[in-house]
C-alpha cells in the first residue's frame, strides 16, 4: 500500500492533477467514487501487482518540460551513484549562454558561471528548484563537452526503459520539442526508483548548498523545493 501511495503522489505531482471533474478517455479500476482528472494525461500503477489500476490518455505525446530533468538525473545516478561527493563540475559559461537563449526566465539554483558543485548538489539543484543550469552542467560534463552528445545518450537510454513516444532535445526541459507521454514518464520514474538517494532528494524540503565565494557563511546558500506536497504551502 505504502508503495502505491508513493507512486500515486508522485503522479499527482508529474501531470499536475487539479480538481476533480468529469473527464473522457479514462480507465480505472479505482473505486467508482475516486476522483476524475483534468489533467490531460494520467498513469498510475500499483507497484507490488504492476497493475496499471488508472490511465487516461497514456500514450498521447505532450510536452515533457521539467520532467526531463528526469531522464537527466537517471543517466547521472546510472553512472555516478558512488561517486555524488568525490566529483565536482565547474560550470561552463556556454551553457547560461543556451538557456538564455531558450528562456529569460528559466528555472534556477543561483548556481554561477565558473562556479563549482558536487555532483550531489547538482542533483539535488535539479530536483528540487528545477535548476536548468545544473542540468546543462551536467549533461557538459557527461556529454565530453557537447550537449548533443548526451542529448543522444537521453534518447538512447528512452528507449532501454521501454519509451516509445519520448523524444529528448535538451538535458532540461525548456525546449518544447522535449515530448513524453504519461506512460513513458512512469517508466523513467519507474527505473529511478532502483536508487535510494533519488527518494531521498525528491522527499526533501530543502537543502543546504554549503559554501563559495559568495556564501561563506554555512546555512546561507540555501535551495528550496516547489513541491507543495513536501512543503504544505
Amino acid at each position: 500500500m505504502k508503495k502505491f501511495c508513493a507512486i500515486l503522489f508522485s503522479f499527482v505531482l508529474v501531470l499536475i492533477i487539479a480538481l476533480p471533474v468529469a473527464a473522457e478517455g479514462e480507465s480505472s479500476t479505482l473505486a467508482d467514487n475516486a476522483p476524475s482528472l483534468t489533467a490531460p494525461a494520467a498513469y498510475v500503477v500499483n507497484l507490488d501487482t504492476n497493475i496499471v489500476v488508472y490511465e487516461k490518455n497514456s500514450e498521447t505525446p505532450l510536452s515533457a518540460a521539467s520532467l526531463t530533468k528526469l531522464m537527466t538525473t537517471l543517466l547521472l545516478l546510472e553512472n555516478y551513484q558512488d561517486q555524488l561527493d568525490s566529483i565536482s563540475l565547474t560550470a561552463p559559461s556556454y551553457v547560461y549562454d543556451l538557456i538564455w537563449e531558450q528562456s529569460t526566465n528559466a528555472s534556477s539554483a543561483d548556481i554561477r558561471r565558473g562556479e563549482t558543485q558536487s555532483l550531489r548538489n547538482l542533483l539535488y539543484a535539479m530536483l528540487l528548484p528545477s535548476g536548468n543550469e545544473a542540468a546543462y552542467i551536467v549533461a557538459d560534463y557527461m556529454g565530453g563537452g557537447s550537449i548533443d552528445n548526451f542529448v543522444a545518450m537521453m534518447n538512447d537510454e528512452a528507449k532501454a526503459v521501454g519509451c516509445t513516444g519520448t523524444t529528448f532535445v535538451d538535458p532540461c526541459g525548456l525546449n518544447p520539442n522535449n515530448i513524453t507521454t504519461a506512460r513513458d514518464a512512469y517508466l523513467i520514474l519507474r527505473a529511478l526508483t532502483a536508487y535510494d538517494v533519488f527518494s531521498t532528494v525528491v522527499g526533501t524540503p530543502s537543502y543546504d548548498m554549503g559554501t563559495n565565494d559568495r556564501y561563506t557563511t554555512p546555512g546561507t546558500y540555501i535551495i528550496q523545493t516547489t513541491d507543495k506536497l513536501i512543503t504544505n504551502s
